[in-house]
């Protein structure tokens, strides 16, 4: 397992020897690649990209996200001798005259070359692939020694994610930066005093940083690394809706020089959407990043069900091309398949009614010995044949799934600006404030429930407070929460009513008084 060492060091400047004097430094030549899914523009100044724009995923205004947007220099940065040299400094020669590139058919190789005055050189060699949210990094570095380079270097994403959704509170929420480090997912959130600069030692098989929707991530192949570090910062700024807490976050992996001083590392750089099955075939558990079902215990009782919403909610889509209808149908679906249990819940709540004169009786012959009335009403239950705890069977399996909803509704791509009818337009996200639109939804969600409990909750002294206040209390709790979940959770309270008046009218009797 991993383990908390020293802080990672901080960058210093470059030494002389690999100093490019700012007046002499030659302009940065741009490259253009695009791929079916990627734009990435790279620069001779750090041989690297400096955008990576996702064709298939827009901003609000309907630009193309940028997942370097806040990029100042190239990304992901090389640094040696303890981070006093870093490749997003020094100026490449591409092998490749300045333009656009397309990538359409198959793979497309770029070579950055960096010659030192001194001797010695730096290579990045880059490959780009039509359909993947991926490129190949190779670092080569023939001799070290010529460059004053020993022992370690680290590569990092420099550049942290920045804002992609309308509400930048809730993207800055998500921000973190993660590793998977001997198969368990670490997330570096050690903040002190506002400010983030952790390092564990320990195995890396992939390191990055995320926010609500997307990740960038590096991912060594094939190569020896010696730990993780993140650095970073978070702080109250002030936005038209107020004030909310900013987070910038950097992540990076060290690696050994090899006792021949040469280093021709490979990595494969991720660079797209939290989209689980996307990521999952890569093969190195980079879905995980995700954070679905990582946490022990409750995480392994919710992962079955969060698999498989995640599984089926797609495909569903590909049928009925709207998430709405789609999360409608999965709440009639799940209706059904609960509704064993809820037509045994209706005939004990029912029983229960019938029983409540004769409780009612014993509650007030037995008021001043409670433990005496305890086992009165046990054996009043007993010859009826009525279990009291019966009313909540369809709760329970509802529980670990409405979390595992809130899991994956909170975490994935799927519902991102995805339209449902009129007003609705991103189920992904919620009521901004109680005079948002979206608040209707809640509205109708609440009263779905509220009629719900009314008609299908045994009506005792002790619950009715429940069947007011409840309701209330998740329209409160939910207002926030991706309309696609107050959806799911209100045709469910909506399809309560159906069954319930299903099976009134073909079994129930009326309440004896």
């Amino acid at each position: 397992p991993p383990t908390t060492a020293a802080t990672a060091p901080e960058p210093a400047p470059l030494p002389e020897m690999l100093a490019v004097p700012a007046d002499t430094a030659a302009p940065p030549d741009t490259i253009t690649v695009t791929t079916n899914k990627l734009i990435i523009t790279l620069l001779s100044r750090g041989g690297g990209p400096i955008s990576i724009r996702l064709r298939d995923y827009a901003y609000a205004d309907g630009r193309p996200v940028d997942l370097l947007a806040e990029a100042v220099e190239a990304t992901p940065t090389a640094r040696f001798a303890e981070g006093t040299v870093s490749t997003s400094k020094l100026n490449f020669t591409a092998s490749l005259p300045p333009g656009r590139y397309d990538v359409a058919s198959g793979p497309m190789d770029l070579v950055y070359r960096y010659e030192a005055p001194g001797g010695g050189e730096i290579v990045r060699r880059y490959r780009f692939y039509p359909d993947r949210y991926h490129f190949d990094l190779v670092l080569e570095i023939p001799d070290c020694r010529r460059l004053g380079f020993e022992r370690k270097y680290t590569l990092e994403w420099n550049t942290p994610p920045g804002v992609t959704e309308p509400d930048p509170e809730t993207d800055y929420q998500a921000v973190e930066a993660v590793a998977m480090m001997a198969g368990s997912r670490e997330k570096l959130d050690d903040f002190e005093d506002d400010t983030l600069n952790q390092y564990l030692a320990g195995y890396v098989s992939w390191a990055g940083v995320r926010n609500k929707y997307f990740t960038s991530v590096i991912i060594p192949r094939g190569v020896e690394s010696e730990g993780v570090f993140a650095r970073g910062y978070k702080r109250k700024v002030s936005t038209p809706d107020g004030r909310i807490e900013e987070r910038k976050v950097t992540a990076g992996i060290e690696f050994n020089i090899g006792a021949d001083f040469a280093v021709a590392d490979s990595f494969t750089v991720f660079v797209g959407p939290l989209d689980y099955e996307v990521m999952a075939s890569y093969h190195v558990d980079l879905e995980d990043m995700l954070g679905i079902g990582t946490t022990p215990f409750f995480g392994m009782l919710i992962w079955p069900f969060a698999r498989g919403i995640i599984w089926l909610l797609p495909r569903m889509y590909e049928v009925i091309p709207n998430y709405g209808a789609v999360i409608i149908l999965f709440a009639l679906f799940i209706k059904i398949i609960t509704l064993p249990l809820s037509m045994k819940s209706f005939k004990s709540m029912n029983a229960m009614k019938e029983l409540q004169p004769k409780i009612k009786q014993l509650q007030e012959r037995y008021k001043k010995n409670p433990q005496q009335l305890n086992a009165e009403m046990m054996k009043l239950y007993k010859a009826h044949g009525v279990n009291p705890m019966s009313g909540c069977l369809p709760i329970l399996p509802q529980m670990p799934l409405f979390f595992a909803l809130f899991s994956v509704f909170r975490s994935t791509i799927l519902l991102r600006q995805a339209p449902f009818v009129w007003f609705i337009d991103d189920l992904s996200r919620g009521a901004s404030s109680f005079t948002d639109p979206y608040i209707l939804l809640v509205i109708f969600m609440v009263a779905a429930q509220f009629l719900s409990q009314q008609l299908t909750m045994t009506s005792t002294q002790q619950n009715k407070a429940l069947m007011y206040i409840m309701p209330l209390f998740m329209g409160f709790i939910f207002h926030k929460f991706a309309a696609g979940l107050v959806l799911y959770w209100a045709c469910f309270s909506l399809f309560s009513l159906i069954d319930y008046f299903a099976f009134k009218r073909r079994h129930l009797k009326p309440a004896t008084t």
